[in-house]
């Protein structure tokens, strides 16, 4: 249930509440007619019986929760028909790569001289779960790289480059 400062408040009481609630909480604030709030994740400003702006549990929430994480899954993921690739890799040496700038073209020449080169690959989340980073090894899986895959590769390229 969020949190209220009835008006009249000071300045000072005002500071307080959003230090508390908003810099130390991590709540969302909202200022009405009657009052200051600090909300609750799930939480989203509607309408009393009265008229007056309150605090309402947000129906919607885990829905617009699991649209989120897929934004933000689909934006550090691509998909093939191998699965999905991450597109920002950490390799064993800890530095970062850019899958399809810095990988593919080793990975392509890999492939055309026969070598079987495996890659990381994750099923789809379900976006429903927080992502986290053991949830997301356990949908990790090698896969070999086909020419299929260097195909959908460069077309990934192509799209993000012309952005079609």
């Amino acid at each position: 249930m969020s949190y209220r400062l009835n008006k009249p408040y000071t300045d000072a009481q005002r500071a307080d509440f959003i230090v508390e609630y908003n810099h130390q909480g991590g709540l969302r604030i909202e200022e009405t007619e009657d009052a200051l709030f600090a909300l609750l994740d799930n939480e989203i400003m509607g309408v009393d019986e009265n008229g007056k702006s309150v605090p309402v549990v947000n129906e919607n929430y885990e829905e617009e929760i699991a649209e989120s994480r897929q934004e933000n899954f689909e934006q550090n993921f691509f998909s093939t028909s191998l699965g999905w690739i991450r597109r920002k890799v950490n390799m064993k040496d800890g530095t970062i790569k850019d899958f399809l700038s810095d990988l593919l073209l080793q990975i392509k020449v890999g492939v055309d001289t026969g070598q079987d080169i495996k890659i990381i690959t994750y099923a789809t989340p379900d976006f429903t779960q927080e992502i986290t980073d053991e949830y997301m090894i356990s949908l990790q899986s090698y896969k070999s790289a086909t020419t299929e895959f260097i195909q959908e590769c460069l077309s990934q390229l192509v799209n993000d480059f012309y952005g079609g």
